[in-house]
């Protein structure tokens, strides 16, 4: 049985599966359909608000817009309301008062400027919950701010996309309690990341690194007209410790971070966008609570 800080995985007398069992698994097994909780309830009367940021000045995922049309149905299905923008000036203390929390999804390299930073750290430090979605680690690499939401969790490289199995660390949690002690994931993009938060936040997820390969990866690809991506000096996307999707605390305000949410056919996947739901309703309900 999973806890909250450790998940226990197989006794050790049964040989793991090769990658090629993992990979006929993942295409053949029929998914169970999964029963989405209920709509949470929320105090009040008025609405919880959440802004939807996914401004990119790097690589643009495709899956972006999907995932902020996914956001916005499960707004509607569970009682929030979303307002999506990739206007960096909606970062003001004024702009930002009207919310509960806010989500960065699929954001990357620098997408906010002086002010606008400062806007964001005021708003979860006083109590605002903040998400964010796979490229949110690869974000804002020059504010130490932003650093102190990912816990220091910050994108380092990722392999080719491929199956991979997820390890619960969490039964109790709202973004996890619904997933098997393992989930095997078809096919989605890994990030390893600079180092393990384990110590700085709770871990919810993490990745079982036997059962895919983490290299090679974007940083040590081989160059030339086959290769599209930019090249890095050669590190390792192995990291032993892997979390994946974890959350803490961040002055008065909360912050909760999935490595997951590359693939387009993750926002298809009900396990993910309950995942996705649970952390959302997690700062919403945060943020409800510290900012009023």
């Amino acid at each position: 049985m999973c806890t909250d800080s450790t998940c226990s995985g197989s006794s050790g007398t049964v040989p793991a599966p090769s990658r090629r069992a993992l990979l006929g698994a993942a295409l053949a097994a029929p998914v169970a359909p999964l029963v989405l909780s209920a709509p949470p309830t929320w105090a009040g009367i008025e609405r919880p608000r959440l802004l939807v940021f996914s401004r990119t000045t790097g690589f643009r995922h495709m899956s972006i817009e999907t995932a902020v049309a996914t956001i916005a149905d499960l707004g509607t299905a569970h009682g929030f309301d979303v307002n999506a923008t990739e206007d960096p000036t909606a970062f003001t203390h004024r702009g930002l008062d009207g919310y509960d929390a806010i989500a960065f999804v699929n954001t990357t390299g620098d997408v906010l400027e002086g002010a606008q930073r400062t806007a964001l750290k005021r708003f979860v430090r006083r109590g605002g919950g903040w998400a964010g979605v796979h490229s949110a680690a690869d974000t804002e690499y020059s504010n130490p701010f932003y650093t102190r939401l990912l816990a220091g969790g910050r994108f380092l490289a990722h392999p080719l996309e491929q199956p991979g199995l997820m390890v619960t660390e969490s039964a109790t949690h709202r973004s996890t309690r619904h997933l098997p002690e393992q989930w095997l994931i078809p096919i989605e993009e890994f990030y390893s990341f600079t180092s393990s938060v384990r110590g700085r936040s709770r871990v919810l997820l993490s990745i079982d690194e036997s059962s895919y390969l983490q290299d090679p990866n974007t940083s040590n690809l081989p160059t030339g007209p086959a290769n599209p991506f930019p090249t890095y000096p050669g590190v390792s996307g192995v990291m032993g410790d892997h979390p994946m999707a974890w959350t803490h605390r961040v002055g008065r305000g909360r912050s909760w971070y999935t490595a997951l949410g590359h693939e387009i056919t993750m926002y298809y996947d009900d396990r993910f966008t309950q995942h996705l739901l649970g952390g959302l309703v997690t700062v919403l309900k945060h943020g409800r609570k510290h900012r009023r």
